[in-house]
């Protein structure tokens, strides 16, 4: 035990030296976690309400076909009306939002029985769409209000044609709309820092030290290649780890500063997780992290070098990210006892669970114990790497 804690004392100390596992494991989480959990949703709620409070601009084609009409919108404020030469040019180069079409005969034909208008928009825009939706509860406002008319000249109201209310119940509570949110987000950015955090201390604990050639004297020490490999593994895990609590910390303290800045969607959720479910998350991410660290570990020693290893942890990385980015459309999949036998996919589901409050004891426990299971071979892999190092045959055997 002594010897591989030596080693792991070792290299985590020459891995915290390293200014870029500093930068990736403790100061990009700090930085990069408010962008996306509070300056996305700022952003889009400040350009959401920019695009609410002023009127759409619009061209309108045939406006004397339907002068009513476009004086509700202007008279509401929903639209300001602009000229153009040509419509559906002016609204692809953004000189206008949208363009309504009235036909000839637009109200003789309303008032036989149902007209028709048409609106130009561009899906690719956002305040195209907000003056599509801006136009199209125009529309209904004015259906509303012919429907109105022809009720009263028939002696009957609005309450005769819709004469059931719907009574909405949201039965959410805070706490599930917080554990939801987060849920959406932690799971992921875990997986994210599971792989990133450890990973320049891999290139340099492996792949690293034989480019500088340290890793031939490391070998001719009297510690065993188990302890080497076990020491190396445990340095990288410990600033994986790092970049994970990191992670999990600085997401949980954002989300309450959004919805202590009365951000939309985190003003309604309550942010918090309960001792015992924090304990089994961080349970979970440790796993995740180990068997990362252990297959980062055997990429960079069987790498000849640090630009190889690079190479081998792209795929890694895509493998591990992309499953966790889409986990939340797989909600099936979580009810099946066969994904949380998946690397990688396993922790996702059960980080996912436990944040929602929906986990099962069976599923958590195939999750850690398959995770922990791939992490040996792996293991065994960066002790038999350095056992066939060449000068392997002078040194002490494990």
């Amino acid at each position: 035990m002594g010897a591989w804690l030596a080693v792991f004392r070792k290299e985590l100390i020459e891995a915290l030296r390293d200014r870029r596992t500093i930068v990736v494991a403790l100061i990009l989480p700090v930085l990069m976690m408010p962008v996306a959990t509070l300056g996305i949703p700022y952003l889009a709620d400040r350009q959401a309400a920019e695009l609410e409070d002023r009127p759409a601009v619009i061209a309108v084609i045939g406006a004397e076909n339907a002068r009513g009409l476009i004086a509700l919108g202007l008279r509401r404020e929903w639209i300001r009306v602009v000229d153009v030469n040509d419509p559906a040019r002016a609204v692809q180069n953004r000189e206008v939002e949208a363009v309504l079409i009235i036909p000839r005969g637009f109200l003789e034909t309303l008032a036989d029985g149902k007209a028709s208008v048409t609106v130009m928009y561009d899906e690719s825009d956002l305040a195209s769409r907000v003056a599509r939706e801006r136009l199209a509860r125009l529309i209904a406002t004015y259906s509303i209000e012919v429907t109105e008319r022809r009720l009263e000249r028939r002696g009957l109201t609005r309450r005769d044609l819709a004469p059931i209310d719907l009574i909405e119940r949201d039965v959410a509570s805070r706490t599930r709309l917080g554990g939801l949110l987060m849920a959406g987000l932690l799971p992921f950015f875990i997986a994210v820092w599971a792989v990133l955090g450890g990973q320049y201390a891999a290139l340099d604990i492996g792949a690293g030290e034989r480019e500088r050639r340290t890793l031939e004297a490391l070998l001719v020490t009297p510690p065993p290649r188990w302890a080497l490999a076990a020491g190396k593994f445990l340095a990288i895990s410990m600033a994986s780890l790092m970049a994970v609590l990191v992670v999990i910390v600085v997401t949980l303290l954002t989300l309450r500063l959004g919805a202590a800045m009365r951000l939309a969607e985190l003003e309604k959720a309550s942010i918090t997780i309960s001792p015992g479910a924090a304990g089994l998350l961080l349970l979970v991410a440790l796993a995740l992290v180990g068997f990362l660290s252990a297959l980062e570990l055997a990429l960079s020693l069987a790498a000849r070098g640090v630009r190889e290893a690079q190479q081998y942890f792209t795929p890694v990385y895509l493998l591990f990210t992309l499953p966790a980015m889409a986990a939340q459309f797989l909600e099936g999949w979580a009810r099946s006892w066969w994904t949380y036998l998946i690397p990688g996919l396993n922790a996702v589901f059960a980080l996912r669970g436990l944040l929602l409050g929906e986990w099962r004891p069976e599923h958590l426990a195939l999750a850690v114990i398959s995770t922990a299971l791939y992490t040996l071979p792996f293991l065994w892999m960066c002790a038999w790497i350095l056992a066939r190092e060449p000068v392997a045959s002078g040194s002490r055997q494990s």
